[in-house]
């Protein structure tokens, strides 16, 4: 079966950014950065709503931020739903995904930083992960015993 869908909307919902006054520079030094993704969706008739979340507080970095960026996008018929959680953390998190990182970029780069270029992601791995994840964390049903009479 061919799922065809056109982007209806791509649009940025959510940019914080803040410097970390308390940081201390050392030149040349490779600053860790903690980050994290969320992935959410929704579906409402044949439309698509898929919103990506990229975020990093710690307070060991330079500074922190957090941006979301959502998209809307339009199908000829919704496949079932098994399929469309990964349409929507798969493809349709790669196509917003550049405007995340174009976003974190641009932040840092107004802070007088030198800009933040995020490394491309994996979506497909990152799916699977999530995926073994609920798949372990679901509870086991047990197999009841049955007594037998003696």
């Amino acid at each position: 079966m061919e799922l065809k869908f056109r982007i209806e909307t791509i649009r940025l919902i959510e940019a914080h950014f803040a410097l970390n006054r308390q940081y201390k520079w050392v030149k040349d030094e490779v600053i860790e950065f903690q980050q994290s993704i969320e992935i959410e969706h929704k579906s409402v008739d044949n439309i698509l709503g898929v919103i990506v979340k990229f975020y990093s507080d710690s307070e060991k970095q330079p500074f922190r931020f957090s941006v979301a960026w959502e998209g809307a996008f339009v199908f000829e018929k919704l496949p079932p739903k098994e399929s469309l959680e990964r349409i929507a953390h798969v493809n349709c998190a790669s196509i917003i995904f550049p405007y995340v990182r174009e976003s974190i970029a641009d932040l840092t780069r107004r802070a007088s930083i030198v800009p933040l270029n995020l490394q491309p992601m994996n979506f497909v791995a990152l799916y699977e992960e999530k995926q073994k994840a609920v798949t372990l964390a679901a509870p086991k049903k047990s197999v009841k015993k049955s007594k037998t009479a003696k």
